[in-house]
């Protein structure tokens, strides 16, 4: 009889495997000292193991749950399962002093690795034909024939509101006609301005080129009052303007 004995040599899981199951490994502790085991699998995102490493006192037998949390979909009839799992065991004779014995199986490995007893163990998957296809596989199916959300996840731009977008600005501003002032409705002071400033004006046609060049070299005083006149009454249209339309 083996100071250890790990069994089974293969874990079977049944279909529908699509959903969870559970099958059991054991380990029975024929020596005269504790022992701590470990497991270890090449498929964690498949599997859950309670406990995954724990103590066996001696003469005792432990129950470990193998916990297999199933597929996606059903696999084809003649697939293969490649998992496997590695059930390793130490000596433990050390209080472990209420430690796990994941915190403290570095030293014990360190320690007692000539002495420790591993055993492999694979995984099977017993497939039945009858088994008819899982519930989500029938959704995607269906599916097919609907048109996908992905398509409908992009809002459609209205064409009215491009077309607002797409507007001239310039039809804005005919919307609103121009302001017309009339002759009336200027006050007399303003009027009287503006004879004034008329009357200060030349009648004169527009002067050569030369003579053109030549004033607007010299900037003659006559010509500073016209402009300043000028400026005068458009900062009095503006005050008017501003107080008609209050």
């Amino acid at each position: 009889m083996s100071a250890v004995e790990i069994s089974p040599d293969v874990l079977v899981y049944k279909s529908p495997l699509t959903e969870q199951s559970t099958e059991y490994a054991s380990i029975s502790n024929n020596s005269d000292q504790t022992i701590a085991f470990k497991v270890k699998t090449t498929a964690p995102k498949f599997y859950c193991v309670r406990p995954n490493a724990a103590v066996v006192a001696p003469g005792e037998t432990i129950q470990v749950q193998v916990i297999f949390l199933g597929l996606t979909e059903e696999p084809a009839a003649d697939f293969k399962c490649r998992d496997k799992f590695l059930v390793i065991t130490l000596p433990s004779p050390y209080d472990l002093n209420g430690k796990a014995v994941a915190d403290v199986w570095s030293d014990l490995e360190a320690e007692f690795k000539q002495q420790a007893i591993s055993k492999k163990i694979k995984v099977k998957y017993l497939i039945s034909a009858d088994v008819p296809p899982p519930h989500n596989q029938n959704i995607q199916d269906n599916q097919e024939s609907v048109e996908p959300v992905v398509q409908d996840s992009e809002p459609k731009e209205d064409s009215s509101v491009v077309n607002e977008k797409q507007a001239p600005i310039e039809a804005e501003a005919e919307a609103e006609p121009p302001v017309q002032i009339k002759k009336e409705e200027v006050p007399p002071v303003i009027q009287e301005t503006i004879s004034q400033e008329n009357e200060k004006q030349p009648s004169n046609s527009a002067p050569a080129p030369n003579s053109q060049v030549k004033e607007s070299a010299t900037l003659p005083a006559e010509n500073e009052s016209s402009s300043m006149g000028i400026f005068i009454l458009v900062a009095l249209l503006i005050l008017v303007l501003g107080w008609f339309y209050r």
